[in-house]
């Protein structure tokens, strides 16, 4: 089914409307992002200068803005996610004169939702684990693994990168995966979303060609089961519980598995997928 997807006036050049179509939801997730910061800073900086009266010192307000607790991170995601949703039917009803549901993003809600949440989380986290095993060993993994699930916040944790990962997919895998598979076929377009989002992560950190690589493959991955299942609920959670991961083990000073063996492991999961599917994920647009 083809995705109901921005016009760009009458431009018949299919590369040119991507390229536009590409930095336009760039855009919508930067408007969202500053959006959200910034109502949740004011609120909570206002909560806190309501309870701490005697806080006069600007630049402690100021660091307060900015830093905000657990639960104060979630409510800002979740607010991301709901003003990212607003934004591309918005955006999506202006240009295309049309409205696009959240069916067509991926998201509906039914007991096989559940199912495939259960199955990404524990995909992933066997996946990150099994790299983890290969490069240090049984010790290391059950050693991580109690300091991670001891964690008093673990839930929150978890929520945290739901909420965080279900917009970026709303927006790589719901609207952008399904105009490239459109103009450059299903894998090829899954492959340049895949790569797209990797480099993207460069505008918030510094990242490495293995990296750029091990990104691509992963997400890969992540579009190959988006496109089977057309469901955003099991793509979030393979992108959830590799976050959950990588900030738990970083944050408790745990040895992340090299990114070659993350490779390695992705890489052969990606295989036996692509090998398994029922559809043929290779054709001509």
């Amino acid at each position: 089914m083809k995705n109901k997807t921005v016009n760009f006036w009458n431009i018949k050049n299919e590369h040119v409307k991507n390229l536009i179509f590409f930095f336009t939801i760039i855009l919508i997730s930067l408007i969202a992002i500053l959006a959200s910061s910034i109502l949740v800073g004011l609120v909570n900086t206002v909560r806190f200068l309501i309870t701490n009266p005697e806080m006069e010192n600007l630049r402690d307000t100021v660091i307060n803005l900015i830093n905000t607790s657990n639960a104060w991170s979630f409510i800002n995601e979740v607010l991301r996610g709901i003003l990212i949703i607003a934004l591309i039917k918005s955006i999506n009803r202006i240009f295309n004169k049309s409205k696009i549901s959240l069916k067509e993003l991926g998201f509906h809600i039914d007991v096989k939702q559940s199912f495939y949440m259960l199955i990404g989380f524990t995909l992933l986290s066997a996946m990150f684990l099994l790299s983890l095993f290969i490069n240090t060993g049984s010790d290391s993994v059950l050693n991580s693994l109690g300091i991670t699930f001891s964690q008093k916040s673990i839930v929150l944790l978890m929520l945290i990168a739901i909420a965080n990962a279900f917009w970026q997919e709303i927006v790589f895998r719901g609207y952008l995966q399904k105009r490239l598979i459109d103009t450059y076929g299903i894998l090829t377009g899954i492959v340049i979303c895949a790569f797209l989002f990797t480099i993207i992560h460069g505008l918030a950190r510094e990242i490495n060609f293995i990296e750029i690589i091990l990104g691509t493959v992963l997400f890969t991955l992540i579009g190959v089961i988006f496109y089977l299942t057309n469901s955003i609920i099991f793509a979030t959670a393979i992108h959830a519980a590799g976050n959950f991961f990588l900030r738990s083990f970083a944050t408790n000073n745990l040895y992340i598995p090299e990114q070659e063996y993350r490779l390695v492991v992705y890489s052969i999961v990606l295989i036996i997928i692509l090998g398994s599917s029922p559809k043929k994920l290779v054709r001509i647009p």
